[in-house]
């Protein structure tokens, strides 16, 4: 694990708001799978599982979209709006075929809230594919908030969703855990500082860097920590 080591005051955090795809769970073969059959149905060209994990952090109209522009079309929001559809359906048919949550996923979320931390949701991924996945993999239960991509608010990167669960879970400060350059960015927005977990499927490339990395969920409250970050309740 490694940390900023800019100097800096410590900070009480006494909220934790995690993505879901690529950092607490590897849902990675499910989309990719599920994505190509949607576009297979409208004749559209398969994404690459590179492709796939370049775009899945965007949400699922980024993914269609990568396809159509692979055809060299015009942008066409009906035909996106459509594959989208058939995308969620087979994906809420079976969310978790071969979804895995990642090492000490489910622990870190029960650790904190039982420390009397607030924990939260924010992911671009619809909430019809959300909920099952959650109660697929025994998730339901260990978020006080949970913001998907299909609210009122902007996607990420825009700050708005971490904002919003924030509020929704009465906090005060709160610590971003993502594994994308949308993760780091909507943090940095918002002014919160921001952990990026090295295997998930994006970069920080393209924004700030993140106040620490973290080798494995088990390692945050620690990393935290050592970065001036106290993880604790209000």
């Amino acid at each position: 694990m490694t940390y900023s080591t800019t100097a800096r005051e410590p900070r009480q955090i006494d909220t934790v708001l995690f993505d879901l795809d690529g950092t607490l769970v590897d849902t990675l073969s499910d989309i990719e799978e599920v994505v190509n059959r949607a576009l297979g149905e409208y004749r559209l060209p398969a994404l690459t599982r590179s492709e796939v994990s370049d775009r899945v952090g965007e949400g699922g109209t980024a993914l269609v979209e990568a396809s159509i522009r692979k055809t060299r079309r015009d942008h066409d929001p009906e035909l996106v709006a459509r594959v989208y559809q058939a995308y969620l359906a087979g994906y809420a048919r079976q969310p978790a075929a071969r979804a895995r949550l990642y090492p000490g996923a489910e622990a870190v979320l029960r650790r904190l809230r039982a420390a009397g931390v607030r924990v939260a949701l924010c992911t671009n991924k619809s909430r019809h594919v959300t909920a099952p996945l959650l109660v697929a993999l025994g998730l339901d239960t260990c978020f006080d908030a949970v913001v998907t991509g299909d609210g009122p608010e902007r996607r990420k990167p825009a700050p708005d969703p971490l904002l919003s669960a924030l509020r929704l879970v009465g906090g005060s400060s709160a610590l971003m855990v993502g594994d994308s350059v949308y993760d780091l960015r909507a943090a940095q927005a918002a002014g919160m500082p921001v952990a990026w977990v090295r295997f998930g499927y994006g970069t920080h490339h393209g924004a700030a860097p993140p106040d620490l990395e973290l080798d494995g969920l088990d390692d945050l409250e620690t990393a935290a920590h050592a970065a001036g970050l106290h993880v604790r309740p209000a």
